[in-house]
């Protein structure tokens, strides 16, 4: 689902639209059961480990994209998300409070990785 963040034929303003809907569930979910904010901030590091990982399986396996070194930068951030929102068992519900670190952990894929905006943009500007 986050690929259509990278993906450069997409729009910036469905990009805009995808951000703004997610932020809007995120918050809902958090004003019907908050996280605490170590959670959160684990959450967050995690879409920036999903962010590094990215950006290395894109440069370090360009000669081979299937090979191992792909599926363990693929399994990494999934891992670590699988690890943390079955962590949050320790507090009870884990269905709102794991949609909601998946929130917190989109935002930060898309908070922090603005290039990708940026490479629609300038792909139009040599068009």
């Amino acid at each position: 689902m986050l690929e259509f963040w990278f993906n450069p034929q997409v729009t910036v303003l469905k990009k805009i639209a995808l951000l703004i809907i997610i932020a809007l569930v995120t918050a809902g979910l958090y004003i019907l059961q908050p996280l605490q904010f170590d959670a959160i901030l684990m959450f967050l590091a995690a879409g920036l480990v999903f962010l590094i990982c990215r950006y290395c399986k894109i440069h370090f396996t360009q000669q081979h994209p299937t090979g191992w070194i792909a599926r363990v930068l693929t399994w990494i951030p999934l891992a670590l998300l699988l690890a943390l929102i079955f962590m949050q068992i320790q507090h009870g519900e884990i269905l709102i409070s794991g949609a909601q670190g998946i929130g917190f952990t989109a935002l930060a894929i898309c908070l922090f990785s603005p290039l990708s905006l940026l490479h629609q943009l300038q792909a139009s500007d040599t068009q």
